[in-house]
């Protein structure tokens, strides 16, 4: 993680935070340990002329989990999962290439995409040279360049690998002044599949690869929240994002929707400056088993470094942790109606599509918890079941009534639930 230093420059730092809580981050005078996986590695390729010896302009970035290579424009000509020299990239094509459409809709300008804006793709091609190499490797390499969309529009992105990352980042700024265009960035990959999976609320959904039907026609672009996966037998390639809703793939290709420039209702609609970043991640298995629902958490939600207060703490904590993957906390807020502000609401959801037994850990005095719905009334569905495991106590079944020990509690449940706690006074 970045830590911040005076003047707005900042250091890097290897840390393990546990989830829902805190670890301290070692002072940069003390001695840092080896680092437990290989470092980052930047290279840029270099020609076999005779001197002198020029560059070619590409640049690759390997952490030893994933090798990464960008072309003299910022393209990405090969992402290769290392460990069983899976590529990912489709033979013959690159992918992190920009897209422009034009997007004149028949009525209504803000809301409607028409499919007719697929026939008037235009690659946005980007001049040798422009990419140079960011930071030089060890906990963090990286490469950026510049590129020109159009005479009134630019973008510049790093391309960012981490040590010990499983996907390759993207952060990207575009200055956007167009109308009428839509721009999109693209991934081929060399997966074959005939469903693509894409994230909603709580779940995701599988949706066709194919225009077989009209109404596969008719889902040219769908929504997606985090991520979005093209998997087949053994291996696949997720796509994340940290603020885009817009997906596709068709065929192979993996496509995000970066930006529109509607003129109705609001002529300046989306003009201006813009910052995200998005990520790919080559992957053995399936997405649930490579961890693609964690990886995307933690891309929206990255660490935070915050001054310690004195005396700071010498161990990490967490409030919450989950013995299941296949389980995410997804929200913790007071409670509605809560007597001296002392109840939680805890959202929890299945993720992977199964039904799974979870143990839930807490480092909070809690007196009593109780399963609830989204309106926070004690309302357990019939197939969840709650239990309070106090330490060196047999599993029991827990009641509303029930004075449970903040040691934790185990789900049985393949939906959606709630969980209402109420904490001891400190």
């Amino acid at each position: 993680m970045a830590l911040p230093k005076p003047g707005g420059a900042h250091s890097l730092a290897l840390v393990t935070v546990p989830s829902m809580g805190y670890a301290p981050v070692p002072p940069p005078t003390s001695l840092q340990p080896l680092l437990p996986q290989q470092p980052v590695f930047v290279l840029q390729e270099v020609t076999s002329r005779p001197p002198p010896t020029k560059t070619d302009g590409s640049v690759t970035l390997d952490n030893g989990i994933i090798r990464v290579k960008l072309d003299p424009t910022g393209r990405l000509t090969s992402l290769v999962l290392v460990a069983s020299g899976r590529e990912a990239i489709a033979e013959g094509a690159v992918g992190n290439q920009f897209v422009l459409f034009d997007d004149v809709p028949l009525y209504w300008d803000a809301w409607d995409v028409m499919d007719y804006h697929l026939e008037t793709r235009k690659p946005v091609l980007g001049q040798a040279g422009t990419l140079a190499v960011g930071t030089e490797g060890g906990l963090r390499g990286s490469a950026w360049f510049l590129l020109q969309i159009s005479p009134n529009s630019r973008l510049s992105q790093e391309v960012v690998l981490d040590v010990g990352c499983p996907y390759v980042r993207f952060h990207t700024e575009v200055h956007w002044h167009e109308a009428h265009k839509f721009l999109k960035v693209e991934f081929p990959a060399r997966v074959r599949s005939s469903q693509a999976t894409y994230e909603i609320q709580f779940g995701h959904l599988q949706r066709p690869t194919h225009y077989n039907t009209s109404w596969d026609w008719a889902r040219f672009e769908v929504w997606a929240h985090r991520w979005m996966d093209l998997s087949e037998q053994g291996f696949g390639l997720a796509l994340l994002n940290d603020c885009k809703y817009g997906a596709s793939v068709q065929g192979s290709i993996l496509s995000l929707s970066l930006l529109r420039a509607p003129k109705a209702p609001d002529a300046t609609a989306d003009m201006g400056r813009h910052e995200f970043t998005y990520a790919l991640m080559p992957h053995k298995g399936s997405f649930q088993d490579a961890g693609v629902i964690q990886a995307a958490y933690s891309l929206n939600f990255p660490l935070l470094a915050l001054p310690a207060p004195s005396p700071a703490p010498a161990t990490s904590w967490s409030a919450f942790s989950l013995s299941s993957p296949a389980v995410v906390l997804e929200t913790v807020k007071q409670a509605e109606s809560s007597p001296q502000r002392r109840s939680l609401v805890l959202r929890l959801y299945e993720a992977h599509g199964s039904h799974v037994d979870c143990w839930l850990h807490l480092s909070l005095p809690v007196q009593e918890a109780i399963l609830c719905d989204l309106l926070e009334r004690p309302d357990p569905p019939p197939e969840a079941h709650l239990f309070s495991l106090p330490s060196a106590v047999p599993v029991a079944r827990a009641s509303a009534s029930t004075t449970l020990s903040p040691w934790g509690w185990g789900f049985v449940c393949g939906r959606f639930w709630g969980l209402l706690i109420s904490v001891s006074p400190a």
